[in-house]
């Protein structure tokens, strides 16, 4: 559904676009649903192949104002490793180089 929704996006005529991370905070009701095993979320390498297929379906003249966000990290339950925003848009950067990545190359 997500690249569904980046592809919707992408065609909607809107200049610009946020793509972001789902974060399980401490004290609400996604944690609760979390810790009881209702879902799993993704990992670092998962969410960078779902953010490079929604790049991929963008208009190229669509502005990117946002790859990933972090969570507070006193309250933030999962994905642990977006607590490391350095690592995180490192392993993006890295990812997006060696996949020779360019936006809109599958319109």
């Amino acid at each position: 559904m997500i690249i569904d929704t980046a592809k919707f996006v992408g065609g909607s005529g809107a200049d610009g676009i946020k793509l972001q991370l789902l974060h399980v905070l401490r004290g609400t009701d996604l944690a609760d649903d979390y810790e009881a095993g209702l879902f799993k979320t993704l990992e670092l390498e998962e969410y960078i192949g779902i953010l490079e297929e929604c790049i991929r379906r963008l208009p190229p003249e669509m502005t990117i104002h946002r790859l990933t966000g972090d969570g507070n990290k006193k309250y933030l339950v999962a994905p642990l490793w977006s607590a490391d925003k350095k690592r995180v848009l490192n392993a993006i950067n890295s990812a997006f180089e060696k996949d020779k990545l360019e936006q809109g190359e599958h319109l």
